[in-house]
């Protein structure tokens, strides 16, 4: 930056030499000079700079943008959830270990009879229960949980999606004001070439001070202009940094060329988009994704007014000894195996009143169904009406921009023609201002046609189930 600066400081320094020599009588030579230094300046600091493209501005943002990282976070919950819900087919598996020492009165671990003397005992057991039929809870909660491992990853593509597309909308924007920011600079120093012109002729007696005017108020409003597009232009960049999570104290440039993206054929089978929707949109895939999670809710809950049945088993020992020297104590290991003790045991849990808890689950659960299979229907259908204006959208952008392009064309030809014949005096300033004008907005809507026909383009291959970021390759 310090660099940059006292570049400049040179260059401005060096225009200060150069208007002493030119003075007036060089103004026209002066200015082209001046101009063309700045222009030199500023293309020698943008030229060792990196500039960024669309995919990679869309690459930055899917990997630096909070929304996605806390995402990532939320589906790893999901992965846990679901190697859970893995995990609740084996039978829980329990060991356990006790100590303690009983001091005064107690009761005689041999006997069985109460004696006066304190005593240890340790014990050591393992036991094992597996839930033989629950109204297959647990089978419906593995599905549930792999359901919404795989309706997390179509969120996280809706997030990137959402994302992308935001990005591209910027981008358009950047390269849009950057182009009608480098138009206004034509147009104004055209305006300053007329108005060097203009002075002139009226010191030749060609013109008058009214075309003089006239001249100096179009010089004016191609300066307004000039520093409108150029704030424009500086606002997209900060909106782009925004929707890339892109640091504002950092530069940004953007590629230079604008292309224009494969002409699509004529006619589109827009019902054909709209089954590839179907089947491949993230929000509607999370949206069956719910139904599918509602059904097995409602299953599990008509389900739980059945009884339950488990199965459990265990082993157990244990060692003791007396803390009184008239006390024999059997060897610890022989000890282990005398008290040897298994169990197996079947439990059947059988629903008599719960209150209304269970039929309420069901009733919920089956509005829960409803309200899911509702709310994809409405996806459904916004989706089709999406398709339908996207494809749209993308045709009449095509039209204008094979519109504007003959415009374009057409003004550029005219206003040459319109340059010499004010030179020669043939129409006057107001004629050749409307001239000026009618080319740059000729050239502003063929250059808003041109990317509101990619965008558009890039929201039916969106349809197509091509999603943006995919879109580059």
């Amino acid at each position: 930056m310090f660099f940059n600066l006292l570049y400049i400081n040179i260059l401005n320094y060096l225009a200060r030499i150069l208007n002493y020599l030119f003075k007036i009588k060089k103004e026209m030579i002066r200015k082209t000079l001046i101009t063309t230094m700045i222009a030199i300046a500023i293309t020698t600091m943008v030229s060792g700079q990196e500039t960024w493209d669309l995919e990679r501005c869309m690459l930055y943002a899917l990997e630096n943008t909070p929304d996605i990282k806390k995402k990532i976070a939320e589906n790893d919950n999901l992965s846990v959830e679901y190697r859970n819900a893995i995990m609740d087919f084996l039978p829980e598996i329990e060991g356990g270990i006790g100590a303690n020492v009983n001091f005064g009165r107690s009761i005689d671990p041999e006997t069985n009879t109460y004696i006066n003397y304190s005593n240890f005992n340790n014990s050591y057991s393992i036991s094992t229960g597996y839930t033989i039929f629950n109204g297959f809870n647990t089978v419906n909660n593995y599905k549930i949980a792999k359901n919404a491992k795989l309706m997390g990853v179509s969120e996280a593509q809706i997030i990137e999606d959402e994302i992308c597309l935001a990005v591209i909308q910027a981008y358009y924007n950047v390269l849009y004001y950057r182009e009608m920011s480098a138009l206004a600079q034509q147009q104004k120093e055209e305006a300053d070439r007329n108005l060097y012109l203009t002075k002139r002729q009226e010191e030749q007696g060609v013109k008058g001070y009214a075309e003089v005017a006239d001249m100096e108020a179009a010089f004016a409003e191609k300066d307004y202009n000039l520093t409108k597009m150029q704030n424009s232009y500086a606002n997209a960049i900060s909106v782009l940094k925004e929707k890339m999570s892109y640091p504002y104290s950092d530069t940004l440039i953007v590629e230079k060329e604008i292309t224009l993206r494969a002409v699509k054929e004529e006619y589109i089978d827009t019902y054909d988009i709209i089954a590839r929707a179907e089947l491949t949109l993230p929000s509607l895939i999370k949206a069956r994704g719910d139904i599918e999670n509602a059904r097995l809710r409602l299953r599990t809950s008509r389900w739980q007014i059945l009884p339950s049945l488990s199965a459990y088993a265990g082993y157990s020992t244990d060692y003791a000894t007396v803390f009184d020297n008239s006390y024999t104590t059997i060897p610890f290991l022989e000890q282990l195996e005398q008290r040897q003790g298994e169990y197996i045991q079947l439990q059947l849990n059988i629903p008599i009143f719960y209150g209304l808890n269970r039929h309420s689950n069901i009733r919920k659960n089956k509005n829960a169904l409803h309200i899911a299979e509702y709310d994809y229907e409405k996806n459904r259908k916004e989706m089709e009406i999406n398709v339908e204006i996207a494809v749209q959208d993308m045709q009449n952008a095509l039209k204008s921009l094979i519109y504007a392009d003959k415009r374009v064309k057409a003004q550029q030809k005219a206003h040459n023609l319109n340059i010499r014949r004010y030179e020669q005096g043939l129409i006057s300033a107001i004629e050749y201002q409307t001239s000026s004008n009618n080319i740059m907005s000729a050239e502003a809507e063929y250059l808003n046609a041109l990317l509101q026909y990619n965008l558009k383009s890039r929201i039916v291959d969106y349809y197509k189930g091509i999603s943006y970021i995919n879109q580059e390759n």
